[in-house]
C-alpha cells in the first residue's frame, strides 16, 4: 500500500505555561449526574471497562488485573478517572465548556464526542477519593464490541510542553506518527487464527509503517469472515470520518492535541448463521442497523488550545490519512 498524503485556559494558571489552554466559562455548570439519573456511584456498582484499549490504567489492568483505569457503571455509563493537574483540570473544564457552549461550531464539535454527564467522586477499594468524568459508553448495547483507538496528529503535545516531554513523545510510533499523523494505540476484535476475541496493544501500533498499513483494517474488521459486511462497516465508518474531517476543515476555534478517534462496532455484524440444511447464510443487516451498531467518537481532551482563527493542520493531516486508510479498504475489498 503506497504512503498516503501528508496533509487548544484552565481555571488555574500554571506558572510555567507560556501558552495558556482555553479558558472555559462556566456560568451554567452541568447539573450533577446524581440529580439527572438519580443513582450513586459505589465500588459495588461499577466494574472495569473491558473494552478500554489504551490510556491510563489500561496496561496495569492487562498485566496484573489492576482495577485502575476506566470503569463502567451498572447502568452503562463510563467513568473516566480525572488525571492529575493540570491535564485533568483541563479535560474537565473542556467537557463543561463544550457541552454547554451556545456557539454553533462548539455545538457541532460536541456532537462528535461521547455525551458528558458531569463529574462525580467515589472512594475506591483503598478508600482513596477519586474524581471521575461521567461519559456515554459508545459500546452500550453491543454483544461483542470490537474497538480501535487511533490517536490523531503528528504532534501529540500542546505548545506548553517541556523539551523533555517533546523528545519522549516524538520517539513513539515512528512508523506512522510523523509521516502520517496518526498512531494506532490498541485494537480489540476477533482473531480468526485463535478463534476468540483478542487484544492488540500499543506494541502493535509501534511496529506499523507505511508498508503494512493494510493490516490495520484487515485485523480490525476481520476481513476473512464476511468481506461484504466488513466493507459495509468500513463504509459506515468512512462517512463518519468524512464528517469530522470536513468539520476540521471549517473550524478555527480549537487546536486539539493527543485526541483519539474511538471506533466501535458489534462483531455480530460479521457473524454467520447456519440454516436447517447446514448451509451457511450471511445475516443481512439493514443500513439503519449498521448505523446503530457502528459508532465513532472523538475522545481525550487534556490538550485543547485556542486556535485564534488558524486551522488545526496537525489534526487535519492525521484524519486525512485515516480517511484514506478506510477509503483504500473500501476500494480494494
Amino acid at each position: 500500500m503506497a504512503q498516503v498524503s501528508d496533509k487548544t485556559k484552565g481555571k488555574r494558571q500554571e506558572k510555567n505555561l507560556t501558552v495558556q489552554p482555553i479558558r472555559l466559562l462556566q456560568e451554567a455548570k452541568v447539573v450533577s449526574l446524581q440529580k439527572i439519573i438519580k443513582f450513586r456511584i459505589r465500588v459495588d456498582n461499577v466494574r472495569p471497562l473491558d473494552t478500554q484499549v489504551a490510556g491510563h490504567g489500561s496496561e496495569d489492568r492487562q498485566n496484573n488485573g489492576s482495577s485502575r483505569g476506566m470503569l463502567v457503571h451498572e447502568d452503562g455509563f463510563v467513568l473516566k478517572p480525572v488525571q492529575a493537574p493540570p491535564k485533568g483540570e483541563r479535560e474537565v473544564d473542556f467537557y463543561h465548556y463544550i457541552s454547554t457552549s451556545p456557539h454553533l461550531i462548539d455545538r457541532e464539535f460536541y456532537s462528535y464526542l461521547p455525551r458528558f454527564y458531569g463529574t462525580e467522586s467515589m472512594k475506591d477499594d483503598s478508600l482513596v477519593q477519586k474524581q471521575f468524568l461521567i461519559l456515554e459508553n459508545i459500546t452500550q448495547g453491543m454483544t461483542q464490541p470490537c474497538v480501535m483507538d487511533i490517536k490523531v496528529g503528528a504532534k501529540t503535545y500542546g505548545p506548553d510542553t517541556t523539551a523533555q516531554k517533546i523528545r519522549q513523545e516524538d520517539s513513539k510510533y515512528l512508523g506512522t506518527k510523523k509521516s502520517l499523523g496518526f498512531s494506532v494505540l490498541g485494537i480489540i476484535t476477533y482473531s480468526q487464527e485463535e478463534k476468540r476475541m483478542k487484544r492488540w496493544d500499543k506494541s502493535y501500533g509501534m511496529n506499523l509503517s507505511a508498508d503494512n498499513l493494510e493490516e490495520i483494517l484487515n485485523i480490525y474488521l476481520v476481513l476473512g469472515i464476511n468481506p461484504e459486511a466488513s466493507k459495509r462497516i468500513a463504509s459506515t465508518f468512512l462517512r463518519r470520518i468524512n464528517k469530522i474531517a470536513d468539520f476540521f476543515e471549517r473550524q478555527d476555534m480549537h487546536h486539539v492535541y493527543a485526541s483519539s478517534l474511538l471506533f466501535a462496532f458489534d462483531y455480530r455484524l460479521l457473524q454467520q448463521e447456519y440454516s436447517n440444511q447446514s448451509q451457511v447464510e450471511s445475516i443481512q443487516f439493514s443500513q439503519s442497523e449498521l448505523d446503530a451498531l457502528v459508532r465513532l467518537k472523538m475522545i481525550d481532551f487534556a490538550h485543547v488550545f485556542p486556535a485564534n482563527g488558524t486551522p488545526d493542520l496537525n489534526f487535519q493531516q492525521g484524519i486525512e490519512n485515516i480517511r484514506m486508510l478506510f477509503s483504500n479498504f473500501c476500494d480494494h475489498n
